[in-house]
């Protein structure tokens, strides 16, 4: 079962659950950022309902993120630009 949760800066938390259904994670990367895009691939419901959550993150933080995973998990990756 996928979900996102956040909490804003007023504090206020915020949800998505995508409960069991399929979902598709899209992953956009430049040099500054990187992006994914998560969405419930709900057929019936309208567009201005679907389940989705956006996450900009700044590139050298996912970076940073990974090779600690990696070194952690004892696993090699190559940077590639």
């Amino acid at each position: 079962m996928a979900y996102v949760i956040i909490r804003g800066n007023n504090g206020r938390r915020h949800e998505v659950d995508f409960e069991n259904a399929e979902i598709k994670v899209e992953v956009h990367i430049n040099e500054e950022n990187v992006e994914l895009v998560i969405e419930a691939l709900d057929e019936d419901r309208p567009r201005e309902k679907k389940r989705f959550t956006l996450v900009n993150l700044p590139r050298s933080a996912f970076d940073k993120a990974m090779a600690e995973m990696a070194r952690s998990k004892g696993i090699a990756i190559k940077a590639v630009d």
